[in-house]
Formats: structure tokens, sequence, C-alpha cells
């Protein structure tokens, strides 16, 4: 039990002692570039991105459950893959593929 002993021994010390330190030290912020304004705009890119691919998604979700895409829902979806191609160097095949996963190309025109 001696290997139990540092991991209990902050319950016997008062409330009001300090927190014990952390096991790992916080990991430092890694950039392609070193410049934390560059960083900090590629991560608000991504999360962009990641929204377009989210409001794809929940369009997708509904066009299953009304059993299709109804036409501004196919509009949007053309346009998120638009976007995405333009904005965020996705490859048009890349794109394609991701609106015949999302069930685009199944509709009846």
């Amino acid at each position: 039990m001696p290997f139990l002993w540092p991991c209990l021994s902050w319950l016997l010390q008062p409330w009001n002692h300090q927190p014990p330190p952390a096991l790992h030290a916080p990991a430092p912020v890694r950039t392609r570039h070193g410049d934390p304004q560059l960083a900090a705009f590629e991560q608000g890119d991504w999360l962009a991105e990641l929204e377009l691919l989210q409001l794809g998604e929940a369009l997708h979700r509904q066009a299953l459950r009304r059993h299709g895409y109804d036409s501004e829902s196919f509009d949007v979806m053309v346009t998120i893959a638009d976007v995405l191609e333009r904005d965020y160097d996705w490859a048009p095949a890349h794109a394609d593929a991701w609106l015949k996963r999302m069930g685009l190309w199944q509709q009846e025109l």
C-alpha cells in the first residue's frame, strides 16, 4: 500500500490547502509557422469548415426524415460543397464524394 500513499495523502490535508501539482505539464501550443496569430486564424478557419459540415449533416438527417431534400436544402448543400472547394481547398472530386455520401445525387430530378 505504500504506492497509494502519494495518491491519497491529499485527503488528509486541510481543505484550504493548494491542490497537488498537475501530473503532466500542459503541452505547449504547436503551430506550423510559430506565429500564434496565424495559429488562431487557422483554428478559426477549421471551426468554420466544421460548422459547414455540421450544417450539411443536419440537412442530411432532415432529408432522411422527410425522404428527400426539398429544393432549398438541395441548394444549400450544393452551396456548402462550392464553399468547401473555393474557400477550404477541397478538390472537386472530394466535394462530389461528400455530396454523394450525403445522398444528394440519389435525389430524383
